[in-house]
């Protein structure tokens, strides 16, 4: 009689985001094990509160700074993959090198030289964006005529990520200068195991992270939730105008582990466009009890802008990705419940 094998093992940074949380439960869904970083053991049980079912196929390890290589290499022990999602993201830095550029790079590095001592670790995902494939400076970013695809790379330099005074554009530096560095320590290094690496624009779908509120939404949910609650009284300019659900990059990001398509190569994760007054327009048809808190929708075209080609992340994951109007109502959803909920408690 065979023994049964005991399920794979997948070591996560940044497991309780937004993008982390969706990314781990679609892991146990698929019958992985989960060993996880986290800052502290209250955020650990904050998870384990709100998905008592899935905590025993989780180990959490407190790693307060991701980029100390002892630490990470004592978590990174007896796992099978690593999918690797922390990096520093805010827009409120005073030194952009020591806060941002440098944090990202050496979270990334750090977190394959801790797996490179591990000869049982097979694959490395990483979780990078399109801001490391976009190309900002063009056009304000829009760039009509032009057809993004994973060949691209964002040509933002250190120095300029140091000196240029756009905190977007020194996110964008970082995230490109980051997954650089990924591929030229495969190069240089020559791990046991290869890497993936995935490029998604502003991610939305349904926030399912522990002790969110409408207050502490990560930023990409705080760009909907203050137009489509009405607290912008004007639709802004649609600046990065596609999108992808966070449901779908976690299928990728899991799917990415065992396929060896995917071995040391880069994908687009892009679901398709989208603009601030479409997001409305779904609403009112989806919500139209919500209807007379948003402003007028004047505009029935999104900015013209470049155009992008996912081919290769649809042949090599067979994925058919979520539509706008199901991600816009699936979040929504969520979060008009979760106003209702706090505006009953302050009752």
């Amino acid at each position: 009689m065979s023994a049964i094998a005991s399920p794979s093992i997948v070591f996560v940074t940044g497991g309780n985001g937004f993008v982390g949380t969706t990314t781990v439960l679609e892991l146990i869904k698929r019958g992985y094990k989960v060993k996880a970083t986290i800052r502290s053991q209250a955020k650990a049980d904050a998870f384990s509160k709100q998905y008592p079912a899935q905590s025993s196929s989780i180990e959490w390890v407190i790693v307060p700074d991701l980029t100390n290589e002892d630490a990470m290499t004592t978590a990174t022990a007896d796992v099978d993959y690593v999918i690797h999602m922390a990096s520093p993201f805010h827009f409120n830095f005073k030194d952009s090198v020591k806060e941002v550029l440098e944090p990202a790079k050496e979270m990334t590095v750090v977190t394959l030289k801790a797996a490179a001592k591990h000869p049982r670790i097979k694959r490395v995902v990483i979780t990078s964006s399109f801001v490391a494939v976009w190309d900002l400076m063009k056009d304000g970013g829009l760039w009509p005529g032009k057809t993004f695809t994973a060949d691209d790379w964002n040509p933002a330099t250190w120095e300029q990520g140091a000196t240029v005074p756009n905190p977007f554009f020194v996110y964008s530096a970082s995230k490109s200068l980051a997954e650089k560095a990924a591929y030229d320590f495969v190069q240089q290094e020559k791990p046991s195991f290869s890497i993936t690496t995935f490029c998604p624009p502003i991610i939305y779908g349904p926030p399912q992270q522990p002790e969110v509120t409408t207050s502490n939404l990560n930023t990409s949910m705080n760009i909907i939730y203050s137009v489509l609650s009405g607290q912008a009284k004007e639709y802004p300019a649609t600046g990065l105008p596609v999108f992808v659900d966070v449901r779908d990059l976690a299928y990728l990001q899991v799917a990415a582990l065992t396929n060896e398509k995917a071995a040391n190569q880069r994908y687009l994760a892009i679901s398709d466009h989208w603009y601030f007054e479409e997001l409305a327009q779904i609403v009112k048809e989806e919500f139209p009890e919500q209807a007379s808190r948003l402003p007028l929708v004047v505009r029935t075209e999104g900015p013209v802008h470049f155009d992008f080609d996912v081919a290769k992340t649809e042949r090599d994951f067979e994925i058919e990705w979520i539509p706008l109007r199901k991600t816009i109502v699936d979040t929504m959803k969520v979060l008009y419940a979760m106003e209702k909920e706090e505006k009953a408690g302050k009752a």
